[in-house]
């Protein structure tokens, strides 16, 4: 946590933001509802009339019964009812009205944040500040989707109490005038507690994130299975880094709310103080007894009113930032999706290559250079830490280089766009997604393609041997695949098969396999791997394996040693005595 952003001091939002803010918001709710928006802003600005109306009224009642007519008295009674009733029910209809557009504005905003998600690039994702920012928008989104509601009673707020200083002016001008001033303590209240919240917007979604994170290790389906079985999940719940992120998230939000219960005691306090000479005013200048029962009820209305418009104007204020953010988030992914075609490569060069990591103080890859063409099968070995893994993502282009070039069919592969690039390769990692989804689905994830056909999955299946596996299914390809949602349960290896089957459907010019077979038993290896074999034409692979023999069908083996390619060749020129993938490889080979 930087010392800069957690001691950040609070502003007053401005207000070209809240205006910002305000603007975008009705325009959202109305082109995604437009017609429950007009409805919800026809019902507040007829509520806001209410107040206004019901003061007149009373003074009328009041007149009239001073007059000893209780006949001519029934008619303001009969006013005063219909008030009272219409208030009842048109709130009840705003509530429902502003609710429905509410939800179909979540469901949008919900939708856009996810497709943003979808588009980030890998080192996007990593970043640390952009993980703050979208968990902070995804925890917002409610809030987001209230504020053309927010926006309206603001609108309507002000609409009252400006009523309510006309229906109190006759009786007494400077009420009148007091009862909307009491506006201006919320107003200015709320706009500097959104400044604070603004300021410490990154420290509370870095915390918060940090805790749900953990939490969901305990609630997610295969995480949780394992914790219980362990019988650890306990020290998940109560380990130092949960108590940790949780006592900063805790004592963060404390900090916050602490500043704001001292703006609202002294906004409160000026409120009721302007209130409270509004009713002396009213006292002294309220014009006989229907002037003194009209005017205390409207400042009395003047209280709920200013009451209201604080809270409605607070949140207008307060989701202003959160607008911001949101509208920083879509900005971020700015690069075209890919098309879903897979380009060829016929030709692969590494060229000398260093990656350094942050903070690290020796390379992770130092000059390493390999060299591949289409129809051939490389593979990538060495121990953990080797640097077998900075190679792969120097060459998909997800880290930063600080010499050497990758070269695709002899072109700088860094002049392309990091989605034109993806789509040269195919890649499944040791860490392969479980998507929860259907076969289908899962499946189909291997191109961003939306025309996927069924014979393009079967085929898939096949290549990857997991056709059998599918067709034993209870609906085949619509079989939802995992137990979190009602689905088939699948071992690690027949999970794997799945993954597999994605790589064929994309269908790419460089296929990346980092332990394509680590879950598979030894007989369904060899097949997975003759079949990689027989698909081999016209693709370059690259195969990252801890096993001799499936090196053995490899064009060319290299051996990375402390971030170095030690050693190039065949499995026969390797596996002689004397060089280091012998070594490594000891146990194995004999």
């Amino acid at each position: 946590m930087s010392r800069e952003r957690t001691d950040a001091e609070p502003r007053a939002v401005g207000l070209r933001t809240i205006l910002a803010g305000a603007g975008w918001s009705l325009a959202e709710a109305a082109r995604r509802s437009p017609r429950w928006l007009a409805l919800t802003a026809a019902t507040s600005l007829l509520l806001a009339l209410v107040p206004a109306a019901q003061v007149r009224a009373v003074a009328w009642l009041v007149e009239t019964a001073d007059a000893g007519s209780w006949r001519s008295a029934l008619v303001p009674v009969l006013l005063l009812t219909m008030l009272v009733g219409l208030a009842q029910i048109v709130s009840s209809a705003e509530n429902l009205m502003g609710q429905r557009a509410s939800l179909r504005l979540m469901r949008e905003l919900n939708t856009r944040l996810a497709r943003t998600a979808a588009r980030l690039d890998p080192r996007q994702i990593a970043d640390p500040r952009i993980h703050a920012l979208l968990d902070g928008c995804r925890t917002s989104t409610f809030e987001l989707s209230r504020a053309p509601g927010s926006v309206i009673s603001a609108v309507a707020s002000l609409l009252a109490a400006a009523t309510l200083g006309a229906a109190i002016w006759p009786f007494s001008p400077l009420a009148a005038v007091l009862v909307v001033l009491a506006l201006i303590p919320s107003l200015v209240n709320f706009a500097w507690s959104a400044g604070v919240q603004d300021a410490q917007f990154e420290v509370g979604a870095k915390h918060g994130a940090r805790f749900r994170y953990l939490l969901e290790q305990l609630v997610g389906a295969r995480t949780a299975t394992e914790l219980a079985t362990l019988g650890s999940g306990p020290k998940v719940a109560d380990a130092a880094a949960a108590a940790a992120a949780h006592a900063r998230f805790t004592a963060h939000n404390d900090q916050i709310y602490a500043r704001l219960m001292r703006g609202d005691l002294i906004g409160g306090a000026l409120t009721a103080g302007l209130l409270g000479g509004a009713l002396i005013a009213v006292l002294a200048e309220g014009g006989g007894t229907a002037g003194l029962s009209a005017g205390v009820l409207g400042v009395i209305a003047g209280l709920q009113a200013t009451r209201g418009a604080g809270f409605a104007f607070g949140d207008v204020i307060s989701v202003a930032p959160k607008v911001a953010r949101f509208r920083e988030q879509e900005n971020l992914a700015g690069e075209r999706e890919q098309d879903g075609r897979a380009p060829g490569v016929r030709r692969l060069d590494i060229r000398e290559v260093t990656v350094t990591y942050a903070g690290a103080s020796t390379p992770a890859l130092r000059d390493a250079s390999l060299h591949a063409e289409a129809g051939e099968m490389i593979a990538l070995v060495g121990i953990n830490g080797a640097g077998k893994t900075t190679l792969v993502g120097a060459l998909l282009g997800i880290v930063e280089l600080d010499g050497g070039l990758v070269q695709l069919d002899g072109a700088d592969a860094s002049q392309l766009s990091l989605p034109e690039r993806f789509s040269r390769f195919a890649l499944v990692t040791q860490e392969f997604g479980r998507y929860e989804m259907t076969v289908r689905e899962a499946v189909a994830l291997g191109t961003p393609r939306w025309d996927v056909e069924d014979e393009e999955i079967w085929q898939a299946l096949e290549a990857a041997r997991a056709r059998s596996l599918v067709e034993r299914l209870p609906r085949g390809l619509d079989t939802m695949l995992g137990p979190q949602f009602d689905g088939v349960g699948l071992s690690g290896g027949q999970w794997q098969r799945i993954a597999l089957a994605r790589i064929h459907v994309r269908d790419a010019g460089v296929r990346i396999l980092d332990e394509p077979t680590s879950a598979i038993d030894a007989e369904a290896e060899q097949e997975v791997f003759a079949q990689l074999r027989e698909s081999a034409a016209g693709r370059i692979t690259i195969v990252v394996s801890h096993r001799a023999w499936t090196l053995r069908g490899m064009d060319r083996i290299y051996l990375l040693d402390h971030g170095r390619v030690l050693e190039s060749g065949s499995f026969e020129q390797l596996a002689a005595p004397g060089t280091r993938f012998s070594e490594i490889f000891a146990q194995q080979l004999g």
